[in-house]
């Protein structure tokens, strides 16, 4: 469940902010969020965040699901496992062009954080999700992280099938044994 996902990020991640937490309500509903047109300037962007990614961060999972068979595949855990940036990228673009948004997913998950919000369960004030979603524009387009998030935890990761990762890694294993 959604708010299950919510609560255990929440927990991880006590410094998100409101446009944080809409962008993971985002990531569920609609994935990576759109289809990707040049493959060739997304493998540069990727190479060159592998490149810069240092060791991965006491307790970052090399994967976090986020729920509707989505899962955030941090990148530092990847290149510490020495997953090549080709079977990421493929990842990546398969999840992006196989996956549909569903703006009724999209509104129920806002509801269930709302929801959250008025119990006092967010990291955040209520009224501070109230103001961001007032301002968030009607077309719903994706959100950046924080820049409150970006500094405490350096997000560096591809939203990507959690079934496609796992049958990934399951072969991984079986080719290194």
């Amino acid at each position: 469940m959604l708010e299950d996902i919510l609560l255990q990020h929440f927990d991880r991640y006590p410094k998100m902010e409101p446009q944080d937490a809409v962008k993971l309500v985002y990531q569920h509903a609609f994935g990576p969020g759109h289809l990707i047109r040049d493959e060739k300037k997304a493998f540069a962007f990727l190479q060159q965040e592998l490149a810069g990614a240092g060791e991965p961060l006491p307790g970052e999972a090399l994967y976090e699901s986020i729920g509707n068979g989505l899962c955030r595949l941090n990148l530092r855990p990847c290149k510490a496992k020495g997953i090549p940036a080709e079977a990421i990228l493929r990842l990546f673009l398969e999840t992006a062009n196989g996956t549909e948004g569903d703006k009724k997913k999209f509104i129920s998950g806002i509801h269930a954080l709302q929801k959250l919000a008025e119990e006092d369960e967010t990291p955040f004030e209520p009224v501070l999700l109230d103001i961001f979603l007032a301002k968030y524009p009607k077309s719903r387009p994706a959100v950046h992280h924080s820049d409150a998030y970006r500094l405490a935890y350096q997000p560096c990761y591809r939203v990507v099938s959690q079934k496609r990762l796992k049958d990934y890694l399951k072969a991984m294993r079986e080719t290194q044994e």
